[in-house]
């Protein structure tokens, strides 16, 4: 009894722990196609659209040809959208200046119909510099949408050209508007392309060429790609000694194996607590930790986003690992005996597997 008693004081704090991350990894959508530059629709004619902006006044593709022009989809409640808004209007003075014009289309009405409102009081307290159109279903035909963040190049004489899908760097979105701007755009002569603002997306980092300088801390805007290796690590290295264990059980190597799992529930927490802090970073005014709480709990189950299915393959993971790291308490040394042995490593290994699965969606995610 009193063996157990201590048990129970040893593995409290770690159960605390693992229900904390449990509970914060209720997790949303990140609209976010895979970065992706199609090809597909290069030298085809712009179809002819009708639609309304923001404030509801008519609006034509008649008003564009002449010009070249850029088409951006975005989400209102989208932060990788969010991001490449930032990027163009940084782009903006240099945009204007060789006569190239862009258009922003919202796709709350199509994709998300509830958040319309909010959409415009959140553009009404931070206009944008370029119109705004409502997406339409129209739209779907004629731009051959498949989701957001996308970005349509038009060419002034009403044909497509490059098309960027998911977020792309900004140096990205500056080479394929400058070719357009060749392609007849009003002013060919504007003076070298405007800086981006330290820090900003598309600059080179610091430390390169200077490795030393990558051991001193820098200001990330997200943290959450830098945490989320130790998880990771941990439940790797975790399995690989649960393997060993079906082949040869050993009580030293199963508590060892026992900590590991321990610190990475552990890990988990503040891996979940900055990726929802990153979440909502572009998400308005407000305090990005409850922007993006509010984010993922209101877009739980958004399959068609990346970001999305990143998230819940994040969540089943921990589930795994804390139901794994209650078993291990509960049954003690028993863990290394008969069928409970070969079960455990079983489920150790389809948490691996899911884990693998949420690293390979996340590896087409852009992180700043």
């Amino acid at each position: 009894m009193a063996r157990q008693n201590t048990w129970s004081r040893r593995w409290r704090p770690l159960f605390f722990a693992g229900t904390l991350a449990i509970v914060l990894t209720v997790d949303g959508a990140d609209a976010a196609l895979i970065s992706s530059v199609s090809q597909e629709l290069r030298g085809r004619p712009l179809p002819s659209f009708q639609s309304q902006t923001l404030d509801g006044q008519p609006f034509s593709s008649q008003s564009l040809f002449g010009k070249p022009i850029i088409v951006n989809f975005f989400a209102s409640w989208c932060p990788v959208c969010s991001m490449e808004l930032k990027d163009l209007q940084t782009l903006q003075p240099e945009l204007r200046q060789r006569g190239v014009s862009v258009i922003e289309v919202l796709v709350d009405p199509v994709e998300t119909p509830d958040t319309v409102d909010e959409a415009r009081q959140q553009l009404a307290r931070n206009p944008l510099p370029f119109p705004v159109v409502m997406m339409v279903p129209a739209l779907r035909d004629v731009f051959g949408y498949e989701g957001f963040p996308a970005t349509y190049f038009v060419k002034a004489d009403g044909t497509f050209s490059t098309t960027l899908f998911g977020y792309q760097p900004v140096d990205q979105l500056r080479e394929t508007a400058l070719e357009i701007a060749g392609e007849g755009a009003a002013a060919t002569t504007a003076p070298p392309s405007s800086p981006v603002p330290s820090g900003g997306v598309g600059r080179h980092p610091p430390w390169e060429k200077r490795p030393l300088l990558a051991l001193i801390p820098a200001p990330w805007a997200q943290w959450h790609p830098l945490l989320v290796h130790f998880p990771i690590a941990l439940l790797v290295l975790e399995a690989v000694f649960v393997c060993a264990l079906l082949v040869r059980p050993n009580e030293r190597v199963a508590q060892f194996s026992t900590w590991l799992l321990g610190a990475a529930v552990v890990s988990l927490v503040p891996t979940i607590l900055t990726g929802i802090r990153d979440a909502g970073a572009d998400l308005g005014p407000d305090s990005p930790f409850w922007n993006g709480l509010h984010d993922r709990l209101a877009h739980l189950f958004r399959l068609e986003s990346s970001v999305s299915l990143h998230v819940l393959f994040g969540l089943a993971v921990t589930l795994i690992a804390g139901g794994r790291l209650a078993w291990r308490a509960w049954a003690g040394d028993r863990i290394l005996r008969g069928g409970q042995r070969i079960a455990f490593t079983l489920v150790t290994l389809l948490g691996l597997w899911v884990l693998f699965g949420g690293g390979q969606v996340g590896g087409g995610i852009s992180h700043r």
